[in-house]
């Protein structure tokens, strides 16, 4: 029992190192990026941009850029559903590709089965009627958060499907997601709609930038991982990582990212607005090959924010089989 009772408090005194060096890496943590302007001026200026593609009816700016920072979607007091609802960008983003074109949210009609209705419990918004692309579809805050089963809305489902904060598989994944369980997870969401035969999912570990500039440039949904890197901690990038989704990039060196956590190009004071697909922030970065950490990523992207510099570890890309 003593041997026993030994393992345990190292085991906890371990966790909880871990935990006060990550509270450490958040609080000393500046925000930098490129305001809206700035992103205007990018665009216009140099024509190598490649943006996924709007539809007017259910992603009239491109990819969507909803928020993680909703209900209870936390893991040691932390906000940890940016893998799933970097995923929820470009599931919603396919199927308002294969929609009705003369769609809108809350008209009753759902044509293609990536994405349903979730029968969220409050009111319909916009309304009058649910539909899989009413605003409160990918979270309402009338529903009752449950992270043990399969219920919920759409970042919720998913984030049962991913095993995130190891709802749907106790004890087998670390808080949040690990990026083969997203592959896994969307393969079988694309399984369970019936559409394993249209979509490839793969994970590409220490992805170049030239490969994920070809995969968006042909309209293929790329959800990065980042892995957190400060100087003096570098074994961070193998611990605390963040997921977004790509919403457009340029060979020159930049990318646009649909952030679930940060909105610097375009900020809101409420993160539930962005359930609407139109309201967007594709912050924009520049780039940078001279990694800090060559064995596991092979790009970085140092001005992210003072003392929260990330590496990419990895790619999970979604494309469309033609």
């Amino acid at each position: 029992m003593g041997v026993k009772n030994h393992n345990n408090l190292r085991f906890y005194f371990i966790r909880t190192l871990i935990f006060l060096c990550f509270i450490f890496f958040l609080i000393t943590q500046t925000i930098q990026g490129v305001t809206l302007q700035d992103k205007n001026n990018l665009q216009s200026a140099d024509l190598d941009w490649h943006f996924l593609p709007s539809y007017p009816n259910y992603a009239p700016v491109g990819v969507p850029d909803f928020d993680q920072r909703q209900a209870d979607w936390r893991s040691w007091g932390f906000w940890s559903y940016c893998g799933p609802t970097a995923i929820a960008n470009i599931l919603w983003w396919f199927d308002a590709k294969h929609s009705c074109s003369d769609g809108v949210p809350g008209d009753g009609i759902d044509t293609y089965p990536l994405v349903k209705d979730y029968q969220a419990p409050g009111i319909p918004s916009p309304g009058p009627y649910s539909d899989d692309h009413n605003f409160n579809n990918i979270d309402d805050s009338q529903s009752t958060f449950d992270r043990l089963s399969r219920q919920g809305e759409l970042i919720e489902q998913l984030a049962w499907y991913v095993n995130n904060d190891r709802c749907r598989i106790p004890f087998i994944s670390i808080p949040g997601v690990h990026p083969f369980a997203m592959k896994w997870g969307v393969k079988q969401w694309m399984r369970d709609v019936g559409l394993s035969r249209d979509y490839s999912v793969e994970i590409v570990l220490k992805p170049d930038f030239l490969t994920v500039y070809e995969k968006v440039c042909n309209n293929a949904g790329v959800v990065l991982q980042f892995g957190f890197y400060i100087p003096g901690f570098e074994l961070f990038p193998l611990i605390f990582h963040h997921y977004v989704t790509v919403a457009g990039v340029n060979y020159q060196g930049y990318i646009a990212l649909s952030d679930p956590d940060w909105n610097l190009a375009n900020p809101t004071s409420d993160p539930t607005l962005h359930n609407d697909a139109s309201v967007v922030s594709h912050d924009i970065y520049q780039v940078n090959y001279s990694t800090p950490c060559p064995r596991i990523s092979s790009w970085w992207i140092p001005e992210y924010a003072t003392h929260r510099r990330v590496v990419v570890l990895s790619a999970l890309i979604i494309t469309e089989i033609e």
